[in-house]
């Protein structure tokens, strides 16, 4: 779960800023050049979320942090499928999915760490997760865009994050699960 959980990040992530120029010129919402700041401002405000990112992980779990930037991403996508023909929501939307996506990546890591006990295989293959979803949703992004039309690709990220955050949810189920049979396996070892 974790590994479809990195493939599902990484492909929203690089499917949003790498679809993000053409999305907005093919839908008239922007200049070519007022398209390039916007995709820069996608990566700036990425960057100052993933700046912010570490005294928020200092003083919140990374549960309550991942579902708070899972729910942003989605209200920010909301934004941006609501407003569609709205310069204004694509830009407020944009800078919003910035800064909510930023900490995800280095959040499900400590999540998983604290979980899991990870080794350099365990962390390969979320890596080959990631690797394999920053090719495969923009692709698919790709094809439905010229199948369907420009609006499907805010539309499939969204389903993206959703996604996430289905499985946050089992993932936080099992962990809690695995916490209560460590506890239990403790309190008979020492009754």
């Amino acid at each position: 779960l974790v590994v479809l959980f990195f493939f599902l990040y990484v492909g929203a992530e690089v499917g949003y800023g790498n679809w993000l120029f053409t999305y907005t010129t093919t839908l008239n919402l922007g200049t070519p050049m007022s398209a390039a700041y916007l995709t820069s401002a996608f990566w700036g405000f990425f960057t100052i979320g993933r700046l912010a990112g570490i005294p928020i992980a200092a003083r919140a779990t990374p549960k309550k942090i991942l579902f708070v930037d899972l729910i942003g991403c989605l209200i920010a996508l909301g934004l941006i499928i609501a407003g569609s023909q709205s310069q204004e929501a694509l830009w407020i939307g944009t800078i919003l999915l910035g800064l909510f996506m930023a900490s995800v990546f280095p959040t499900i890591m400590t999540l998983a760490d604290n979980k899991l006990h990870l080794s350099g295989e365990i962390t390969g293959w979320f890596l080959i997760g990631a690797g394999l979803g920053g090719m495969f949703l923009p692709w698919v992004i790709g094809q439905a865009f010229s199948t369907i039309g420009p609006h499907v690709m805010p539309v499939l990220i969204f389903i993206d994050i959703l996604a996430h955050l289905i499985i946050l949810v089992v993932l936080v189920g099992r962990f809690v699960k695995s916490d209560k049979s460590e506890i239990q396996k403790v309190n008979n070892i020492n009754a």
